[in-house]
């Protein structure tokens, strides 16, 4: 807590300074998770386009023989 305290300058009392920084992070998720969600559907869409060339047969045969190796 002293640290965020440092950080930011607050002098928020301690219950009120973890609700907003709870409150603060969750949406961060789901911000976070938005974008992950819309940069997924741009990548599908392009593939789908044929904007987009990548050879998941290829990536999948790579993945196991570093599965072997590994």
């Amino acid at each position: 807590m002293e640290r965020v305290r440092v950080a930011t300058g607050t002098r928020e009392a301690d219950a009120t300074l973890v609700r907003r920084l709870a409150v603060e992070g969750a949406r961060a998720e789901l911000g976070a998770r938005d974008q992950r969600r819309a940069a997924a559907e741009v990548l599908l869409s392009a593939m789908d386009d044929g904007e987009f060339d990548l050879n998941l047969d290829a990536i999948d045969r790579l993945n196991q023989a570093a599965d072997q190796a590994g």
